[in-house]
């Protein structure tokens, strides 16, 4: 078990047990025969295989892990190839979770190259570009939200991807101002800025999450190591203190696959 989980060993056996169940017959309902292939049904069925393939991965049934989350992954593949001749700026943020999970979904059942493609989606659409030649995002504030998540996803997109500077994002030029500018920038100028949109969460009284709150120094001591000036060691307990930081289910779902990703993307930082 997740060693901080709150109500030890038995409440995770029984919590595990009771998403599983839940997360199987929600499948069955998305499967039935009749029932309209939407949107909303592909967003179900791929939240219902990645769920399920880190329940699975964790309790050792690897291979009944990837495929599901190879499921995953393909269908995302499909409905975005469908959709994005005509998705625009303003609808990109509805795509975010949907192609980060299918990311995560393929990198952790091996497909590195479709990962990749995915992981570009995401620093796209987590910026408000649809084709990342626009100039700007046609609507900034649409991916500004006040939990980070948006922000987050491109600075660990872009970190998946090796790129650490030279490219544009929406920054906070003014550590007073909630005015965000679109400008030059870098890996760092974007946590600065996934840092300003949880400060004004926490000033909203907004619930914060430590998925978001503990992954940026986990990000911030990678980069260390990548850019050459910090140690391999400290990112490795960074992400020994973020693994630890899983204390629920929502808290399982969000840090087991960064971790499980982080450690299989850059072995010599974090498996060495």
């Amino acid at each position: 078990m997740p060693e901080s989980y709150k109500g030890g060993r038995k409440q995770w056996v029984a919590d595990v047990a009771q998403v599983m169940q839940v997360k199987q017959q929600s499948l069955a309902n998305l499967t039935r025969p009749g029932r309209p292939d939407t949107h909303m049904r592909a967003e179900g069925l791929v939240e219902c295989w990645f769920s399920l393939g880190l329940y699975l991965q964790w309790q050792g049934e690897k291979e009944m892990a990837r495929a599901d989350w190879t499921r995953a992954a393909s269908l995302v593949q499909v409905r975005v190839e469908q959709d994005l001749p005509t998705l625009t700026s303003e609808r990109t943020p509805n795509y975010v979770w949907f192609v980060k999970t299918a990311a995560l979904s393929a990198a952790l059942s091996g497909q590195e190259s479709l990962a990749r493609t995915f992981f570009s989606y995401t620093e796209r659409f987590s910026t408000g570009l649809v084709t990342g030649h626009e100039e700007r995002p046609a609507d900034p504030g649409a991916v500004l939200d006040s939990m980070g998540l948006h922000p987050l996803s491109r600075v660990y997109s872009l970190i998946r991807l090796g790129r650490l500077s030279g490219f544009h994002g929406l920054i906070f030029p003014e550590a007073n101002s909630d005015e965000a500018v679109w400008g030059q920038t870098d890996i760092h100028g974007l946590m600065e800025t996934a840092e300003h949109c949880l400060a004004i969460g926490r000033r909203e009284r907004r619930q914060v999450f430590a998925s978001e709150t503990r992954l940026i120094p986990l990000l911030r001591a990678l980069v260390a190591v990548l850019e050459g000036r910090g140690a391999a060691e400290e990112a490795r307990n960074a992400l020994v203190t973020y693994e630890r930081s899983i204390r629920d289910m929502a808290d399982f779902y969000y840090i087991y696959p960064v971790v499980l990703d982080l450690n299989a993307a850059f072995p010599a930082v974090f498996t060495a």
